[in-house]
């Protein structure tokens, strides 16, 4: 992307427009971890936890990202969810977190730079292999022959195999692009909508 004057600019001794993404991930890093700090603080005193708040607050925010997530992962994966919680979790948040960034006049979200959004995909790469072979064995990668069930199977192996061997192997590589594609092209029509009316794009961010 072109260089765009940003609050990151303001910052003392900042090297430039070329490491914005390192600047906002740690900016989303920081919020994250204040909220988290603040939750936990809130449910140190458990008994009271027990009766929600009657106003909105972070415990209540993080309350519906888990419940929601949980949902969805507890239908997907099956009973073994809970183990992946974390990893999950944490992702959904720092991409949540990173792209509502964007929306803010003068921050650069994270997720528009490939740096950033193939670290994360090479991240769930790795785990997901990993946890595929812990379940499944040598299978994790003998599946990827399909189909062998049944008896003329073997013969489209040879040509199944490497198909999908690259089909996954460049499974991180094209989740970066897609995610760091989708925000650039959001930073782009922010960027016109702003020199469009600068004044009412902004006035949401005053209130």
């Amino acid at each position: 992307m072109d260089h765009h004057q940003s609050w990151y600019d303001f910052l003392p001794g900042y090297p430039g427009h070329s490491v914005n993404h390192i600047a906002a991930a740690v900016l989303v890093l920081l919020m994250l971890a204040m909220m988290a700090l603040a939750s936990n603080r809130r449910l140190r005193d458990i008994d009271a936890c027990l009766v929600p708040s009657p106003s909105f607050s972070i415990l209540n925010f993080f309350e519906i990202i888990l419940e929601t997530g949980m949902g969805l992962m507890r239908d997907i994966i099956g009973p073994d969810y809970k183990r992946h919680v974390p990893l999950i979790g944490s992702l959904a948040l720092f991409i949540l977190f990173s792209n509502l960034l964007g929306l803010i006049p003068g921050f650069t979200p994270p997720t528009d730079s490939l740096n950033t959004t193939l670290a994360c995909g090479l991240v769930v790469f790795v785990y997901f292999n990993y946890h595929g072979f812990r379940v499944q064995g040598i299978g994790h990668i003998t599946h990827l022959a399909n189909p062998v069930g049944v008896w003329w199977g073997w013969f489209l192996a040879p040509l199944f195999f490497p198909i999908e061997i690259i089909s996954l192997s460049v499974r991180p590589f094209s989740l970066a692009i897609r995610l760091a594609g989708n925000m650039i092209g959001d930073q782009r029509c922010s960027l016109l909508l702003q020199g469009l009316c600068p004044f009412w794009f902004r006035c949401p961010f005053w209130l």
